[in-house]
């Protein structure tokens, strides 16, 4: 399982400097994240796009798969981000989702999704990229349950799943590991790693105590990570795990909780393999 990180709290650094410091880190790659603001930008896409992935490998990082926030698939631009994402060897991304509007709209979303899908897959089929739906809180796809309700059917080379224990347990969607990663097996390619804790703190307002998630370095977190592995083995899973590294407190405590996160899964499938 090659280690790649989704790097969004790193943005003061330069693409070089972003390069070496999660090399040394110990990552195998890095998310393509494609935001206006950051390295890699949608009005700038095909340039931008170039010398970022360009700059990550040489330091030895692969860049095969990107993150978008872009959904209108009827916009010309967004086949034009196949055909660019085609040209400089990215294989998948995580498309925007499809988000949940309410009591009373599930089927029309629903409905509005698959037909999304339908266009997602024909693409695909063109450009070769697979498009990827990741669990998420307030979305149609925020379980492997529901992940796999939504995307049976559709071939799942060009369509797949990035299962996200995180966000499961600090949103929504959360089944037993195994289970989750058996439901979604056909679609799997993608695990997304992070974890969160609950806490008893005072409201900001009016003080009383109440139950609050927060984000955690792994070995602090809710979630049995050695749990989710052996099952990701199990499964015979060998894709991407993504690190997704919510440390906001300065640059030098988000690189050294980073690579303790990075340890403390090489130490799992260290025991495991063991």
């Amino acid at each position: 399982m090659d280690f790649l990180e989704f790097p969004k709290f790193f943005k003061e650094l330069s693409a070089e400097k972003l390069g070496e410091t999660l090399k040394d880190i110990g990552f195998d790659g890095v998310d393509v994240m494609v935001r206006n603001g950051y390295w890699v930008t949608y009005d700038n896409l095909s340039e931008s796009l170039s010398e970022y992935i360009k700059i990550m490998q040489s330091f030895g990082l692969s860049t095969k798969s990107a993150t978008t926030s872009l959904t209108n698939v009827d916009d010309p631009d967004f086949e034009n981000m196949y055909s660019i994402f085609a040209d400089n060897g990215v294989e998948m991304y995580r498309y925007g989702g499809f988000g949940y509007r309410g009591m009373g709209t599930f089927h029309e979303d629903f409905a509005r999704a698959r037909k999304v899908l339908e266009k997602l897959e024909k693409l695909g089929e063109k450009y070769r990229i697979k498009a990827v739906l990741q669990m998420h809180g307030g979305t149609l796809h925020y379980s492997s349950s529901s992940s796999y309700f939504l995307l049976n059917g559709f071939n799942p080379e060009y369509i797949g799943s990035h299962i996200d224990p995180g966000n499961m347990v600090h949103q929504e969607g959360h089944e037993t590991w195994e289970k989750s990663v058996d439901i979604i097996k056909p679609y799997l390619c993608y695990v997304g790693v992070k974890s969160a804790a609950a806490f008893l703190l005072p409201h900001h307002e009016t003080y009383k105590l109440h139950w609050r998630k927060l984000w955690v370095p792994l070995a602090d977190g809710i979630i049995d990570w050695k749990n989710v592995i052996q099952s990701l083995r199990k499964a015979q899973y060998d894709g991407p795990l993504c690190f997704h590294n919510f440390y906001e407190h300065g640059m030098d405590h988000l690189i050294a909780r980073t690579r303790e996160d990075v340890q403390y899964i090489r130490r799992i499938l260290d025991q495991i393999k063991g």
